[in-house]
């Protein structure tokens, strides 16, 4: 089947005229008429009636019409599709991201997205996830990883979609009783100074937010932006501290520090790619988001 005569067939129905519709495609009247005749050979049936200058569908071409466009449009779509590709190739993103996922999951998943697209430049930029979520709005970038204390936190302006949902536990010195413990519950939650991240973070806010869900008074002995220092002070049994379990697989690994999960209590965060609903994505950030959401979980992309 020949896609040019199709559209010959379709582009001289829509018009009812042979000599506009050779206007349109750039052929001469003739050869149109000549592709309109190879389609009727090859149906075995007229598709058009003919009565001088006027020309109108028959029962065939009028049963045609609906076949030939479903076939042109999807044609239309594969070149669309493949356009997309090749644009996708290239162009730049815009990347906010938050530290956990900007040091866990970023660094493996680029590894690989830069095997795919070698030509397409990222621009990185660090920010707290608050941060990254109002420069999202202000349309400064085009895509954050960041993380969430909750599930969903779409706006009419912010959308987000949950990466991966990691458990937050409580990291102990093994110098600490504690540590003969798998987990902890609300009593020693309360009896163990606490050292925290800054007012302004994802962690802080939830751990205040369970605290008084929980109606547990807050024992805060240190205040620390510094992450790699939070886990040295909790190696040094000066406290005990929430981590996210990624951020501290390293830790966990070398036993220096002893992750204990909540009795009861369930305490997520959820790393989230999250963009601006008003702004369209460009190509290459279309290829990062659909490229991040289909690596296969058996793929150890988040790195320890």
């Amino acid at each position: 089947m020949d896609l040019n005569k199709l559209k010959t067939f379709y582009t001289v129905a829509q018009l009812n005229n042979f000599s506009r519709a050779a206007e349109i495609l750039y052929l001469t009247q003739p050869a149109v008429s000549a592709q309109i005749k190879d389609l009727e050979f090859e149906y075995k049936t007229k598709l058009f009636n003919r009565n001088g200058r006027k020309i109108e569908l028959t029962d065939s071409g009028e049963k045609l019409i609906p076949f030939v466009k479903k076939l042109l449009d999807i044609y239309d779509d594969s070149l669309h599709a493949i356009s997309l590709l090749q644009e996708a190739g290239q162009g730049s993103i815009k990347l906010g991201v938050s530290g956990l996922p900007g040091a866990r999951l970023l660094p493996a998943a680029l590894s690989r997205f830069r095997e795919i697209y070698p030509d397409i430049h990222i621009s990185i930029r660090e920010k707290k996830s608050a941060g990254v979520l109002d420069l999202l709005k202000l349309k400064k970038f085009d895509l954050g990883l960041i993380v969430s204390s909750e599930e969903n936190i779409n706006t009419s302006i912010i959308g987000a979609e949950v990466l991966y949902r990691d458990k937050y536990v409580v990291g102990v010195s093994y110098d600490n009783p504690l540590a003969r413990k798998k987990s902890i519950g609300v009593k020693d939650l309360s009896q163990n100074p606490l050292i925290v991240s800054p007012k302004d973070t994802v962690t802080h806010q939830a751990i205040i937010d369970l605290y008084n869900r929980l109606s547990l008074p807050l024992n805060i002995e240190y205040e620390i932006e510094n992450k790699s220092m939070m886990k040295t002070m909790v190696e040094k049994n000066l406290g005990i501290a929430f981590f996210s379990s990624l951020e501290i697989k390293k830790e966990v690994e070398s036993q220096l520090i002893c992750p204990l999960e909540l009795e009861g209590i369930p305490f997520y965060s959820y790393i989230q790619l999250a963009y601006n609903k008003t702004k369209e994505l460009n190509p290459a950030s279309k290829a990062f988001h659909d490229f991040i959401f289909n690596i296969d979980e058996q793929d150890n992309f988040i790195s320890g």
